[in-house]
């Protein structure tokens, strides 16, 4: 028997321990304390992977594939970091400065248009005028403040798109509330008209009389606050898009500046330009069993007869299709079913809602055809918001590929 050695009629025992398991010490020891060797988490001799250890669960992927972290951790992490991009505004007196601005800027703006056309009769629709004025008017202001918020963001550090779209719906919230505030100090402020008999032009068919009572909380208020949001949303994902779209802000922010400007202002522009020339005279037969609603639009007529008269129409459903993506339009034109259609301005917003369904309900009988055949079209408000949401995406798609095209080419 060697001295030092164990009788060889003892057990013999494999040495055990924190040279095999280490049980407490740092991850990654190498040396040789163990027949295999350690480094990195993994261990020759007795596998370790990615620090398994044995008799501890099977890791989560084996391959040597990436992690996969679940939904919920992904989304309160993203929550998170949006909130802490926002707090870094929400703690700078110049953004609520901007916010007051733009609050007010409204307000103003729905007063001064009403100055404009001298719309003062207070007893008639002044109150309900300003009312929708001014929610147009914020979103106008939500839709600009959106494409700045989502430019100037769109390259912050290792922020998803996802977590800078988090925060510019964070900031809008704070102007969607500053704006409600608004309409309800104008419900307050406002005066209440008074009560006017209905009455109907009998050579037109059209009211004469105005309603223009302000419809009853807080339809017209919650239809302002998600408007905002949304406004906020979709310009803020066309600033993001065209500044991800180049390496260089000069470019994203001209064409963020001409998109922002088209759909607030130019494409109402361009179609009151282009509406005169669709002002035409149809030959018409005569109607009968004829129907009518309360603001004397057409609801149903037969045609008999031949073409013996001529009626000049508007075709406004040319144009008025160019309007759609217009902010305040679609405040206006998604209002239109809570305001009174007996007054001049209920009877203004159900004409532009309906403009993109010709002149058939206006004027019957054109070219012979009946109302069961004349031409229909989509909401002026759903081709709005389709066409708002499809700009959006299309841009902010162009612009993640622009952005991974830049990033593969730096990396190669």
């Amino acid at each position: 028997m060697v001295s030092g050695q164990p009788p060889e009629d003892e057990p013999r025992y494999e040495q055990i321990g924190r040279d095999l398991y280490d049980d407490g010490g740092p991850v990654g020891v190498s040396g040789s304390r163990a027949s295999g060797s350690v480094s990195g988490g993994s261990v020759s001799g007795g596998s370790v992977s990615g620090g398994s250890v044995p008799g501890g669960p099977a890791p989560e992927d084996d391959g040597g594939g990436p992690v996969r972290v679940p939904f919920r951790s992904t989304a309160a992490k993203a929550v998170r970091d949006a909130w802490a991009d926002t707090m870094g505004s929400f703690r700078t007196v110049s953004f609520w400065i901007v916010l007051v601005s733009a609050v007010a800027g409204a307000g103003t703006a729905a007063y001064l248009l009403l100055a404009w056309f001298g719309v003062f009769g207070w007893e008639t629709s002044g109150p309900v005028a300003m009312f929708l004025l001014s929610g147009g008017a914020l979103s106008l202001a939500a839709a600009i403040l959106g494409s700045v918020w989502g430019f100037v963001r769109g390259q912050a550090g290792e922020r998803t798109m996802s977590v800078r779209l988090l925060a510019c719906l964070l900031r809008g919230l704070a102007l969607a509330v500053l704006g409600v505030g608004l309409l309800l100090a104008l419900r307050v402020l406002l005066p209440v008209p008074g009560t006017a008999e209905f009455s109907v032009d009998p050579a037109s068919g059209l009211p004469v009389t105005p309603a223009g009572s302000i419809p009853a909380f807080p339809g017209l208020e919650i239809l302002a606050l998600l408007s905002v949001l949304f406004e906020v949303g979709v310009f803020g994902l066309l600033g993001m898009g065209f500044r991800a779209c180049f390496a260089s802000r000069l470019p994203g922010a001209v064409l963020t500046v001409l998109a922002t400007g088209l759909f607030a202002f130019g494409n109402v522009a361009a179609a009151f330009l282009l509406l005169p020339g669709t002002l035409v005279t149809e030959r018409t037969s005569i109607p009968v069993n004829v129907e009518r609603d309360d603001t004397g639009r057409y609801l149903s007529y037969e045609c008999i007869g031949d073409l013996v008269r001529s009626e000049t129409v508007l075709h406004s459903e040319r144009v008025m299709w160019l309007t759609a993506g217009n902010p305040a339009l679609i405040y206006w034109t998604l209002a239109s079913d809570q305001v009174p259609p007996d007054g001049e301005l209920g009877w203004f917003l159900l004409s532009v809602q309906r403009s993109t369904e010709g002149p058939a309900y206006d004027v019957p009988c054109i070219n012979g055809v009946p109302s069961e055949a004349a031409q229909t079209g989509f909401p002026l408000s759903v081709i709005g918001i389709a066409g708002q949401l499809a700009t959006a995406a299309a841009v902010t798609g162009a612009g993640v590929l622009a952005g991974r095209r830049r990033a593969y080419r730096s990396g190669r």
